[in-house]
């Protein structure tokens, strides 16, 4: 798949690391081998910075900053487009807008024993 055609796109990419050691009696002999997900925000011949965190245009006070990767081509050894919705008031893996919102600690449910009887709600 061309490089080129993906500007602006979330992408998968997985990639050789450089890595950095110290006071190792036997360093490291070869790079290692990572992955991320995020937009390609720009490129040029050499790198390209990939974007995992940004402020969206619906933004009340867009700052217009982020934070991201930048990867030297040579290194990368994938890269291919996702496959997510084009809006933003949708899930990224739904085709229809939902409205579900779950909450990681449920007050009113209750994990613990009763009497050695199981969980109560």
């Amino acid at each position: 798949m061309s490089v080129s055609n993906l500007s602006g796109a979330p992408v998968y990419v997985r990639y050789k690391d450089h890595v950095l050691y110290r006071n190792l009696r036997e360093p490291v002999e070869e790079a290692v081998e990572r992955e991320t997900v995020g937009w390609l925000t720009k490129q040029d011949k050499d790198i390209m910075l990939i974007e995992h965190d940004r402020t969206t245009s619906k933004a009340e006070i867009a700052s217009g900053s982020g934070s991201g990767i930048i990867l030297l081509k040579s290194c990368i050894i994938e890269i291919h487009e996702l496959p997510l919705q084009k809006t933003l008031n949708c899930h990224l893996n739904s085709p229809q807008t939902t409205n579900k919102t779950e909450y990681a600690l449920q007050t009113t449910k209750r994990k613990t024993l009763t009497n050695g009887q199981g969980a109560t709600e």
